[in-house]
C-alpha cells in the first residue's frame, strides 16, 4: 500500500476528492482506514475492469434484540454466493466491515472467491452505533485502494453499501463530514453509495441517509425481520452486479 496521504492527494488531483473532503482525510487516519484500504496487488488481478464492493454491516446490540444475527450471517453468505456465481465475478472485489461502538474490518478487498463468512466469532452484535465514523472510514479506505489501482492503470468502479437498524449514537464524525465525502465521490461518477435501513420508521432512515449525502433513490428501508434482512442482501447483490456492468449513476435499488 502506498502512503495514504499520497493516494488522497492523487485522488484530489484526479477530481475524486474536493478540497474540503481532502482536508477531512489528513493526518493520522487510524488503523481502521489502513486495514480497510488493504487489498490484492494489481498484478494479481486478472480482470480488465474492477468493481470494488464495500459492505458495512451494523453490529450493534439491537441487531440481536431484533433476532437478526443469524439472518445477517445467512444473508451475507447468500450475497457472496450470488457475486461468485455472476458473469462479472472475476472483476468483483469485496471488502467487509462491521460496526458497533467501534469498527472492525473483517477483511479488505478480496476477490469474491476469497471472501470470508460472517461467523459467530466475527459477528457478535453488541454496544451502540458508530454509523458516521464507519461511513467516513470506509469511504476513505475505498478511495485509497481504488486510487492505488487507478494509479496502476486499472479502471475502477466503487459500490459502498451500509446496512443499519438505527441512528448514530457513538461517532466522532458528524453528518456534514459524511455528506462532504459522499457528494464528492458521487460527483466523480465513479462511485455508487447506498443506504439500507432496517425498521419501521422510513422517514427517519431517509433523513439520516440524506444527511449523510446518500441520494434518495439509493435508499432502501425494510422491516427488521429475518425474512426482510435476507431479502436485503439479495437485493444488494443484484444491484451490485448491475453496477459492475457499468451502470454508475441513477438509483442503486
Amino acid at each position: 500500500m502506498n502512503d495514504l496521504n499520497t493516494l488522497f492527494d492523487n485522488a484530489q488531483s484526479s477530481g475524486v476528492l474536493g478540497g474540503h473532503s481532502r482536508g477531512l482525510l489528513s493526518g493520522d487516519l487510524g488503523a481502521m482506514v489502513v486495514a480497510g484500504a488493504a487489498g490484492a496487488d494489481l498484478e494479481d488481478i486478472e480482470a480488465a475492469e474492477v468493481t470494488l464492493v464495500t459492505l458495512l454491516v451494523d453490529e450493534s446490540s439491537s441487531i440481536e434484540g431484533y433476532g437478526l444475527t443469524r439472518a445477517v450471517q445467512d444473508g451475507h453468505r447468500e450475497l457472496v454466493q450470488a457475486l461468485r456465481s455472476s458473469d462479472e465475478a472475476d472483476g468483483l472485489m469485496l471488502a467487509l466491515w462491521t460496526f458497533h461502538g467501534s469498527r472492525q474490518v473483517v477483511h479488505g478487498y478480496l476477490p469474491v472467491e476469497q471472501a470470508e463468512p460472517l461467523t459467530d466469532a466475527r459477528y457478535r452484535p453488541r454496544g451502540c452505533t458508530s454509523l458516521y465514523d464507519a461511513w467516513c472510514e470506509a469511504l476513505a479506505s475505498n478511495v485509497a485502494y481504488a486510487q492505488q489501482l487507478r494509479d496502476g492503470g486499472a479502471p475502477v468502479r466503487s459500490v459502498v453499501v451500509v446496512i443499519t437498524d438505527g441512528e448514530d449514537t457513538a461517532s466522532k464524525r458528524r453528518p456534514a463530514d459524511c455528506r462532504s465525502l459522499s457528494r464528492d465521490l458521487l460527483a466523480s461518477e465513479q462511485f455508487v453509495l447506498a443506504f439500507v435501513g432496517l425498521g419501521a420508521d422510513e422517514r427517519a432512515f431517509r433523513r439520516v441517509a440524506r444527511d449523510m449525502g446518500v441520494p434518495d433513490d439509493s435508499v432502501l428501508v425494510q422491516g427488521a425481520t429475518p425474512k426482510a434482512i435476507r431479502e436485503v442482501f439479495q437485493t444488494v447483490s443484484r444491484s451490485a452486479i448491475r453496477a459492475s456492468r457499468g451502470r454508475i449513476g441513477g438509483g442503486f435499488f
